[in-house]
């Protein structure tokens, strides 16, 4: 399954910095299906199910350019841009993800080219192998909540100080919007550009995500490193009043060149 889900219960700590080159490639979250070398891949929003206020827009925007920054310095090359509501490449719906499961902040649909439909099964995208397949087109479910925080990065500090239960005994309208929209589109985006979760990688591998040379470790995700600010976008969990997943860390930037240099 390509989602991204809720994880509490832990402290704040600073976001840490992010630095290329360090981390082997079988503990990268590559796979082998690529959208093709020099494209432009287009991101709108589905106008049947918009976003419901231009927060959400704005932030889907900031998330875009992340990872346009990052593909643009890659050996294929290409761009991610914004285009008006309508078609494109990735499309973005304000829906409920398939399922019954609530804790599903947002998933992703992945169709290859020659593929009859979009699917959640990133597996037919096998992980850390050389290129074999073409992307042809994306869909990107956000549930619709009445808990996300859509506030720009200079609000994010102030936010996440609601993690403390006195801060949010005396802000309780601030605390309110506990699951930060930006995170997880920047999250959904990277599996947009097909890379997978850290978690899964282990679990392929047979991997205590706690070992040392687990993916989960590498990428400092909070069940390997006890911490929420260190971790990947591209980590499964994401925490309550936490923010940290709107930039893009070590794992993330090292698995889209690995992906994307080929």
């Amino acid at each position: 399954m390509v989602a991204v889900t809720v994880v509490t219960g832990l402290a704040a700590l600073p976001v840490s910095a992010a630095h290329a080159g360090t981390i082997p490639d079988n503990k990268l979250g590559w796979s082998s299906c690529l959208w093709p070398a020099g494209k432009t891949i287009t991101v709108a929003v589905d106008p049947a199910y918009p976003l419901p206020d231009p927060t959400y827009s704005d932030r889907l925007n900031e998330a875009i350019v992340r990872w346009d920054g990052l593909i643009r310095t890659s050996r294929r090359g290409g761009n991610v841009v914004r285009v008006a509501d309508g078609a494109a490449d990735i499309v973005i719906q304000y829906r409920a993800p398939e399922g019954a499961d609530t804790e599903v902040l947002a998933e992703t649909y992945l169709q290859r080219v020659g593929d009859p439909a979009h699917t959640t099964n990133i597996g037919v995208c096998p992980d850390r192998r050389p290129a074999e397949f073409g992307m042809e087109s994306v869909h990107i479910r956000m549930s619709p909540r009445t808990d996300w925080f859509t506030g720009d990065d200079n609000s994010t500090a102030n936010w996440e100080n609601c993690a403390g239960s006195t801060f949010r005994a005396v802000n309780a309208a601030l605390c309110a919007a506990s699951v930060d929209f930006a995170s997880t589109m920047t999250h959904e985006l990277g599996h947009a550009l097909v890379f997978y979760h850290p978690q899964t990688l282990d679990e392929i591998d047979a991997i205590a995500v706690t070992a040392a040379d687990s993916a989960t470790a590498q990428a400092r995700c909070v069940e390997a490193s006890n911490e929420f600010a260190a971790q990947a976008t591209m980590c499964s969990g994401q925490g309550q009043w936490r923010a940290e997943q709107r930039t893009l860390e070590t794992w993330d930037i090292e698995t889209l060149h690995r992906a994307y240099d080929q």
